[in-house]
């Protein structure tokens, strides 16, 4: 099941840091439509993979902290 987010507002992008109205939340972290999809077809052997794999792990570390 996909959750998209559809704001008046822009949100801030917790992957690129930038502010967009359209996008999904991922454990209370949002992160944009072009970051989601630059996730999706980025391939696993590409630098720009392990980048975002890491901020991924970083929303997991913050997720669990607080639980």
């Amino acid at each position: 099941m996909r959750l998209v987010i559809l704001m008046s507002e822009g949100l801030q992008c917790c992957i690129c840091n930038g502010k967009t109205s359209t996008g999904i939340v991922l454990l209370n972290q949002y992160i944009c439509g072009n970051c989601e999809r630059e996730m999706i077809h980025t391939p696993i052997d590409q630098l720009k993979y392990e980048v975002y794999k890491k901020k991924i792990k970083n929303i997991w570390k913050q997720f669990l902290k607080k639980a």
